[in-house]
């Protein structure tokens, strides 16, 4: 997973465990809600500063809706999740300010294959301390993913 933000490109490689409630919130004709945590562990790769790690949790909501015919669902997700990171430099003029950030995700992707072991998305997320204290950058995370349950 590759990340930039102006002129720094810091690269992610992360492990994400989840587990989804099994009943869904809310259940339609086409679609239903699920809910879905997930618990990460991610090592930043940054060229200009220390490469620094992050272990977060976000709870998921998951709007997805199956495809008659295709043995495929598609879905939009979406997160506020809490991190911290092991510290805050990701160049020689970026700081964070703050270890602990907040993460906000949007997601939409396809499942298929059997019990929809496989999974393909596009994430983006953004990590921001919210103000806890100035100055506050933010840093933002475009993700091609690929997920295969267990």
């Amino acid at each position: 997973m590759t990340a930039g933000s102006g002129t720094q490109q810091v690269r992610k490689l992360g492990l994400v465990l989840g587990w989804t409630r099994p009943d869904p919130l809310w259940q339609g004709r086409q679609w239903r809600l699920l809910l879905r945590h997930e618990a990460e562990l991610a090592a930043w790769r940054v060229p200009q500063a220390r490469d620094l790690v992050e272990l977060g949790y976000s709870p998921v909501l998951r709007l997805e809706r199956t495809l008659e015919g295709a043995r495929a669902t598609f879905f939009v997700e979406g997160a506020i999740g809490a991190r911290l990171l092991s510290h805050t430099r990701v160049s020689n003029d970026r700081d964070l300010s703050t270890a602990f950030q907040f993460s906000d995700e949007l997601r939409a992707g396809w499942t298929w294959g059997d019990q929809g072991r496989h999974t393909a998305g596009l994430r983006f997320q953004h990590l921001s301390n919210l103000g806890i204290k100035e100055p506050n950058p933010g840093i933002n995370f475009w993700q091609l993913y690929y997920r295969y349950r267990f």
